[in-house]
């Protein structure tokens, strides 16, 4: 999608996922990464999706960005999108009803 095609898209549709350096929340129309800070949601909220983007980051990181995944990386990641499903949770309830939002599993 161009440039031009994205500060046209009205961004009212989410998708939660994390990815390394990136706010966890995205347009899932056209893909752009929007500011947390945009969304009204607790500061209690934010700061754990914050942590919560922090830690894939450090899973990339023991990784090798996914060139050495371990034994335990599988428990790592499972870990991680058990905790990403609980905060979408939190999320959808901060939001409430006429949000459409969708979950991206962790993965390497």
């Amino acid at each position: 999608m161009t440039n031009s095609s994205r500060l046209k898209c009205s961004h009212d549709s989410y998708t939660m996922e994390a990815d390394y350096s990136a706010d966890p929340l995205w347009c899932s129309k056209c893909g752009c990464n929007l500011d947390i800070d945009d969304f009204p949601l607790s500061d209690e909220l934010k700061s754990e999706l914050m942590n919560w983007v922090i830690e894939y980051g450090e899973i990339l990181e023991q990784t090798d960005y996914g060139e050495k995944i371990k034994r335990d990386t599988a428990i790592l990641v499972k870990s991680h999108d058990e905790k990403g499903l609980s905060l979408y949770q939190k999320l959808k309830f901060e939001l409430g009803d006429g949000h459409e939002v969708n979950y991206v599993h962790t993965s390497l």
